[in-house]
Order: C-alpha cells, then structure tokens, then sequence
C-alpha cells in the first residue's frame, strides 16, 4: 500500500489541527492564545566527568557544552515552531503573514539554550520573515521564569515531601541500568569501585537527595533517547522507549514534590502565571493586576521556559496532565496552552497542554497527527466543563498566588533576531 501523497497528508495534517477548534462549535470566537513551553533538546547540564561516579560505564559525549541546546534540538524546536505556525492559521490566530507579525509575540528566558530555542522556534514559525523574539542578555537573571534568581526555584533549603513507599520500583530499575547489575554483591562492588548509589539511603535526608539525583539522571537517559543517540549508546543499550519512559516516571516524582507542590510552586510560579492571567485579562476586557506579555493587538503569545515552569504552573493550577502511554510530564517542547474564548460580551479560558512525544523528539519531527500529546485540563474553579469563565479563574487564582512573590512590571527585554547569527551562546547557566 501506498503512503498517502503530499496533500493527502496536508489534509489529515489539517484536521487534526481543526480538532481543537471544531470541539469548541458553537459561537464563540477565539480571542487569545499564550502558550508556556519548555526549550528544546539540550545535553545534560553537568558534564560526563561529573556523573561518572553514579555509573560503572562511561557516560555518553555531547556535541555541545553542558546545558547547551544541541544542532537536534534545534532542528526539533524548528519544527514545533512549524506546526505551531500551521495550527494558529487553522485556528484563526494568525494567518503567518509578514505583515501581521505584531500579532504574534515570542519571549525566552535569559538561558542561552533558551535564546536558541526561542530563535528556532521563530524560524520555524516564520521562516520567510525577519522575526524577533523577547529576551533579556544571557548575563542577566529574568525574574518572569526565576523570581528570585536562577537558583531561588531550587529545592535543596526545602524538606521535600518524600514517596509513601521506599524505594520507588522504578528507582531499582534505574540503579540496574547505571550499575549493569543488581543485588547486594552489585552495591558492594559499586561503593568498592567508589561509586555513588541510590538505593541504600538510610534517612529521609538521604532519600530526598537520592530522588533529586535519581530525578536527574533519569532525565539525562531521556535526553540521550531524544536526542537520536544509536540505540546501542542510549542508556548503554538499555534505553528502549518503554524503559526511557518508566525511568522518566523518576524525574515527574521529583518535580510532584518539589516543584508542582504548594507553596513551592506558588514562590516559583507566582509571578510567571500573574503575567499570564494579565494578558488574558488584557484581550478580555479586565483591569489586570500586573503587565500584559504583550500589546493588545497580539492573538499568540508564546513563552519559552522551563520544565521547571511547567511544573510551577502546575501546581498553582491545581491539574495533572499524566499520561502512562507518553509517561515524560515535561519533555522539551512540551506546553501549557491557555485559550481565551468569546461568546457575546463574556470571556472563558481552556487550559489545554501539547507535549511532544519521546518518538517525536528523537525524529525531531512533530508533524505527525500524534506527534504531540493533547490534553484539556479541568480547572477546579469549574469541574463541570472544560471552559472557565475569566472572571471566576481570576478570582480563583489571586487566592493561589504569593502577592510578595509578583512584579506588577516586566522585566526590560529587547528584540533579538531569530537569524542563528546573532543569537547568543555563552557558557550555559547550570538550571
């Protein structure tokens, strides 16, 4: 059999990305889109050197410096951008005209795997114009994705929540890929050979820096998978997509308790989801609390974060996305996508969340009807539908959100060019 021709692909292309428009028929208008997402494939943000003592074999060599977005990741952060440049034309957002860009706004952390990201995605979503995208300069902290600071989301001054049941099983599984064995003679030999492990953490103390480990390094197997590592290099032959999905499991466990949990996710995310809901107020006719993203002439919004973001925003909206078929709850390119709706004079939101999944990154192709993960999320202000009135989640939501931790003002960023030529690339921030 054939496969289907180039316009017979167009137009299932075409139709999934109607879904979401089409499963909303009735007179309301999409007004709005923001849409909060995760950098692209990057190499694991500590060197090969500095997670040899958690492994009996060499880990893999990256083309790039530590934490830095990979040529791969580029290339699938092009293609997110593509298809994203596709569904806001089904959707009525924005035609991807030149003409038009001031409908279409782009922000990026200060990372430099965020400013690649946030140029490729540029280039993807508007390959034949002179795009920009938002961003402070690599040397300086943006308090819209780290408060504080780079390190202020960071977990280590807190007593995370531990599991109700230690070890997890899949902390095992990950000690019997690290070490290539397993069993008490397998630890014996490790810490004989002067290596780190995991399961033998004999206090909540240890087992919380255990889980942080293993939330880590079941991350960097992932990356590896994502990546397009040969199979025979992922994980040291033993990171098919079934297991790189159950190990990930590690990494969302971590974040559920330090990250997505309140108040923690409220000091993180506080001021990231005030500038949100702002812009949703702005295009909805409220008087925001805090600056809009962008001007009221822009229909998408896109925000180039973290996993860490997600997780944050998680929490302060009170939703799980987990889905054990595609178990990564954070993979890069992976969104929150808010939609704001009008019907008459009233306005309504939809959370809705589109994760790429690990076979998608590892083509760097996201094309595909079921590349990405889609997901309507229930908010808890209105259980009983998809949509919520705007006025009633901005209510809800100054209830959830730390006053002291929100910057009515946005930070000063400026306009980059999304040409690969004057994106920056200085020495990756460990994040």
């Amino acid at each position: 059999m054939r496969p289907p021709g180039r316009f017979a692909r167009a137009a299932l292309l075409g139709a999934a990305l109607l879904a979401p428009v089409l499963a909303q028929a009735d007179d309301a208008t999409l007004r709005l889109r923001v849409v909060v997402l995760r950098h692209g494939v990057r190499a694991p943000t500590k060197a090969p050197d500095a997670l040899a003592p958690y492994a009996s074999r060499p880990w893999e060599t990256w083309p790039v410096a530590p934490g830095q977005l990979t040529p791969h990741g580029i290339e699938g952060m092009r293609a997110l951008g593509a298809n994203y440049r596709r569904t806001l034309a089904a959707d009525g957002l924005w035609s991807g005209a030149c003409n038009r860009m001031d409908q279409l706004v782009v922000i990026a952390d200060s990372t430099p795997r965020n400013h690649a990201s946030g140029a490729a995605l540029v280039q993807g979503l508007a390959p034949a114009c002179h795009g920009t995208y938002l961003a402070l300069p690599t040397d300086q902290n943006n308090p819209l994705f780290h408060f504080g600071g780079k390190d202020d989301d960071k977990d280590d001054d807190d007593k995370p929540a531990l599991p109700a049941t230690w070890p997890p099983a899949e902390l095992a599984h990950l000690q019997r890929v690290l070490l290539g064995c397993e069993g008490q003679a397998c630890l014996a030999k490790a810490h004989a050979d002067g290596r780190k492990t995991l399961l033998d953490a004999a206090d909540d103390a240890a087992r919380a820096k255990a889980l942080k480990t293993a939330g880590s390094l079941s991350e960097n197997l992932m990356l590896e998978y994502a990546q397009g590592f040969p199979s025979a290099q992922v994980a040291w032959g033993q990171g098919d997509e079934a297991t790189i999905g159950r190990l990930v499991t590690l990494h969302n466990l971590q974040f559920a308790l330090s990250k997505k949990a309140m108040p923690a996710a409220a000091r993180g995310g506080s001021n990231l989801l005030a500038h949100v809901l702002a812009t949703l107020q702005q295009a909805g006719g409220e008087k925001p609390d805090a600056t809009a993203l962008a001007p009221a002439s822009a229909r998408a919004v896109l925000v180039v974060g973290h996993d860490t973001n997600l997780a944050q925003l998680a929490g302060l909206l009170d939703v799980d996305w987990h889905d054990a078929a595609h178990p990564d709850d954070y993979p890069p390119g992976g969104a929150l996508v808010f939609d704001l709706w009008q019907t008459h004079d009233t306005y309504s939101v939809t959370v809705s969340t589109a994760m790429p999944t690990l076979d998608a990154l590892r083509r760097a192709d996201v094309a595909r009807p079921t590349a990405l993960t889609r997901k309507t999320l229930r908010l808890t202000p209105c259980p009983g539908t998809d949509r919520c009135p705007l006025d009633k989640l901005s209510s809800w939501l100054r209830g959830r959100l730390d006053a002291t931790r929100i910057d009515p003002a946005l930070p000063a960023m400026r306009a980059w060019s999304a040409s690969s030529q004057e994106a920056p690339h200085e020495p990756a921030v460990s994040k």
